[in-house]
């Protein structure tokens, strides 16, 4: 047995486990589930489809930037295609190997090395991730009920709070970096690098476009929500999902299945929706952003081919990319003498 298979039948256990605890802990009435579904106003939910097109579109256009800002010219519209079709990939691949599919098209398109070609994903997550982790911050300080009981502030001190430990971690990493020793260490040097968009003069654009494709997920959500029958507050949205985000970044279920729905029943019961109601979002949401958003894709990823097995040979570049002088120059860190 392989080394995916073998981690990927771990994680259907996991979700499995999860399911099975999570049904074992809640009063779900079947009968309720199936009525809650055939009352859907299918207005709403087809509306909320256009949701992951628009998201990714977006974000797009930030790596676009992110690229653009590296020195190099990568057209939007090949950006887009490329998010698209790794969001496909990364859907039916175990792990992250979807974002190594952006590497090639990347590549593919501009006279790009391997290191700063990845240096422009891991910043482009850096974006996603932090907006998780501020409004992660946000919820726990609105839940516990030991710090705000207005959804709005919990968010302003997540954001200040995240804030500061970015430009914290920034400001350590290149005191840190002037010892001529710890100067020369390959791994502190590229965080450093992919952490600098996010806190330098060009931060506010890449936050604003960040900002704007959030907001965009979260009307999206807020469709589905009202396709149940249930109105809920853009602040409020975030912060569920955010926290429901971190959750399935987890590697113990598969697609996050199992976690999303155990995080779901947990914050929605805050709001006195019922575990069928929770569950019911938690397949729409699926169905909506997972599901059509792969299938869109999948198209992209049919008009712009790529092999999966030139995937994977980046995936191993990536991790021989600290191991010796000889990937560095693989990587595109050093080049070969002439």
């Amino acid at each position: 047995m392989g080394k995916q298979t073998r981690s990927l039948l771990i994680k259907l256990a996991g979700s499995a486990l999860i399911l099975w605890v999570l049904f074992r802990l809640i009063d779900f009435d079947l009968a309720d589930f199936k009525e809650i579904l055939s009352e859907l106003h299918l207005g709403y939910y087809l509306l909320s489809l256009f949701g992951v097109v628009v998201v990714l579109g977006i974000k797009s256009y930030r790596w676009h930037r992110i690229v653009r800002n590296e020195g190099y010219v990568y057209k939007p519209i090949k950006a887009f295609g490329a998010y698209m079709a790794s969001f496909t990939i990364g859907v039916i691949t175990p792990g992250r190997i979807g974002e190594i599919a952006r590497l090639y098209y990347l590549r593919e398109d501009c006279d790009i090395a391997f290191l700063p070609s990845f240096r422009t994903i891991v910043t482009d997550r850096i974006f996603d991730l932090g907006v998780l982790v501020m409004l992660a911050f946000a919820g726990l300080f609105y839940y516990s009920g030991l710090s705000f009981d207005n959804a709005y502030l919990a968010v302003l001190a997540g954001i200040l709070l995240f804030f500061v430990g970015l430009v914290s971690t920034v400001f350590i990493l290149k005191q840190v970096m002037k010892h001529p020793k710890i100067g020369q260490n390959r791994i502190l040097e590229f965080i450093r690098d992919s952490l600098l968009q996010a806190v330098d003069r060009r931060a506010p654009m890449l936050w604003a476009i960040t900002l704007l494709a959030y907001l965009a997920f979260y009307g999206a959500i807020a469709l589905i929500f009202l396709s149940l029958s249930i109105e809920l507050r853009l602040v409020d949205i975030a912060i569920i999902l955010s926290v429901v985000g971190l959750a399935t970044i987890l590697p113990i279920s598969w697609a996050g299945f199992g976690t999303r729905e155990m995080s779901l029943v947990y914050l929605l019961s805050f709001y006195g929706i019922s575990s069928e109601v929770a569950l019911s979002f938690s397949l729409l949401q699926f169905g909506a952003f997972f599901l059509w958003g792969s299938l869109i894709g999948l198209v992209f990823w049919l008009l712009m081919p790529i092999s999966l097995q030139q995937i994977k040979e980046d995936s191993k570049a990536l991790k021989g990319l600290w191991k010796s002088e000889d990937g560095r120059r693989k990587t595109g860190e050093v080049k070969e003498p002439s």
